[in-house]
Order: structure tokens, then C-alpha cells, then sequence
């Protein structure tokens, strides 16, 4: 068996980016110098999808912890969270589509039932209970599926997630977390391009650590989560009716999501461009899913 074959006869190459849609064939020698005009807009629209994802993955976390944790505590935690969480949305999308769904439906009658003036662990658990169970199914049934790297993408996270996290320190030390939307803003695409980098390697190294329902569940169960803790930041932000000690972290997360959601899908949606500008080879992300 070579080296990057898997023993599930898959290809242990990673998929990360979406693949570039196909250059119209012919045209003026100008046309031939520059890079389609399309495939360059999509492709930065993809990453401005991914910065996005970022910054609504990583505010939330960061308000919460830093009520209770120092600063530079909650800054890693929140970077690291968001990477990892965000490596198995991205890379796992039919997966987290699935779990969508599935947390929904259970999390939206405990919010009915118990009341968004409940804790939010409940909404919590039932998003994680219901990712758990899709994945644990997607991955018994979905044969042809590569959910099995799921593990290997997750630490990928983690490790760009920890790398970036420096950066985020050294940023609360010297300018402090008044300014968390624009540091946000400039996380988002060096954690997505760090996170780039370092998947092939580990999807080669650690595909294999888990069986792929575990690998399934483990990511179900991780996105459902934090689907879960969103369903009720939101019903919260909607109606006002959180327990007092949640009102204050509730109201900064509002706050904060606006302005740094499209400072974040911009930064990212110009390193797209750059990237395809310098003509940066894409990756296949479609046979993961």
C-alpha cells in the first residue's frame, strides 16, 4: 500500500477548498493572463463565507467566557472554538446540514416547553444528543462518505485554532479586547489559511483514529452544540427574558455580531481574491462530505 492511500480505498489527499469551476477554453490572450473573472468572485465569496463563519463561531464564545475568565483566557479558548468548530462545518458541510435540522427540532421545544428564561445547558445537551445520533447514523449509512477524517480535521482546528491563538494574545495584551471586532476581523482568514495548510498533512497522519461512526458522532455532537447554545443566544436577543446573570453577555453578543460579521467576510473575501489572483492551487472539498 502506498504512502497517502487509505485502507477504506479512499485518497488520504485533503479537501479543503472548494474545487475552482473550469476556465471557459479559448478567448483573447488577455483573457488567458488573468484568471476568469468568475471563478476569482466565487472563490473569494467562498472565503468570505468561511470569515463569517469565524467571527460568529468565535464572538459568542469570547463574550461568554470573558464573563467569568480573564481576558487572555478567553481569547484562546474563543480562537481555538471557533477554528475547530469551524473546520467541521466547513469540511464536514452535509454533515452539518443534517445536524441543523436534527438540533432544531429537538432544541426548539425545550425553548418552547422550558422558556428561553431557562439555563441554556438544556438547549445545550438536546443539540448535542441530536447531532450525536445524525452523525452516529450518517456514519453507519453514508458507506461512500469521507466523514471518517473527521478526526483529523477537528485537530487540524485545534492546532490552527492554538497557532493563531498567539497572535490573539499578544493583540488583547497590547491594544486589550475594546477592540475585539477588528481582531476578530483579522483572525478569521489567517486561521482559514493556516487551517488550509495544515489539513492534508493531517488527514494523511490521523484519518484513521477513530471508526467512522465515532468520527460522525463526534462532530455531530460538537456542531450540535453549539447549535444549540446559538438557537438560545438568539431566542434570548429576541425576546429579552434571560436569567439576569446571562442579560449582560446576551446584549454584548448582539451587539458585537453585526459589526464583525462583515468586517470578517471582507478580510477573508479579499485574501479569496488573492489567492486566486496569485493563482493558489484549490482543493477538492466535494468527496468529504
Amino acid at each position: 500500500m502506498g504512502r497517502g492511500e487509505n485502507p477504506r480505498g479512499k485518497s488520504n489527499i485533503d479537501t479543503t477548498e472548494l474545487q475552482q469551476p473550469r476556465a471557459m477554453v479559448g478567448g483573447s490572450s488577455f483573457e488567458a493572463v488573468l484568471p476568469d473573472l468568475r471563478a476569482v468572485l466565487f472563490r473569494g465569496v467562498v472565503w468570505a463565507f468561511v470569515g463569517a463563519l469565524y467571527a460568529a463561531l468565535f464572538l459568542p464564545v469570547f463574550v461568554v467566557t470573558s464573563h467569568w475568565l480573564p481576558d487572555w483566557a478567553a481569547v484562546v479558548i474563543a480562537t481555538v472554538a471557533a477554528s475547530a468548530v469551524g473546520a467541521l462545518v466547513y469540511s464536514s458541510s452535509r454533515l452539518a446540514v443534517l445536524v441543523a435540522m436534527a438540533a432544531n427540532f429537538v432544541v426548539f421545544p425545550i425553548l418552547v416547553t422550558q422558556g428561553i428564561s431557562a439555563s441554556p445547558w438544556l438547549p445545550v445537551q438536546g443539540g448535542v444528543g441530536a447531532g450525536a445520533l445524525v452523525g452516529l447514523l450518517y456514519g453507519m449509512g453514508a458507506k461512500e462518505s469521507n466523514v471518517y477524517r473527521a478526526d483529523a480535521k477537528l485537530l487540524a482546528g485545534v492546532v490552527a485554532g492554538l497557532l493563531v491563538s498567539v497572535i490573539a494574545v499578544i493583540w488583547q495584551y497590547f491594544l486589550g479586547v475594546s477592540s475585539v471586532i477588528w481582531l476578530v476581523t483579522v483572525l478569521a482568514p489567517i486561521c482559514g489559511l493556516i487551517y488550509v495548510q495544515l489539513c492534508p498533512t493531517f488527514v494523511v497522519r490521523f484519518s484513521d483514529l477513530l471508526p467512522r461512526y465515532l468520527d460522525a458522532a463526534v462532530a455531530g455532537a460538537i456542531v450540535g452544540g453549539f447549535i444549540g447554545f446559538g438557537l438560545w443566544v438568539m431566542g434570548g436577543v429576541v425576546l429579552g427574558t434571560t436569567p439576569e446573570v446571562w442579560t449582560a453577555p446576551i446584549q454584548r453578543i448582539a451587539q458585537l455580531l453585526p459589526q464583525a460579521l462583515p468586517l470578517a467576510a471582507i478580510a477573508s473575501f479579499i485574501l479569496g481574491l488573492m489567492r486566486s489572483l496569485l493563482k493558489v492551487q484549490w482543493k477538492d472539498m466535494y468527496d468529504e462530505q
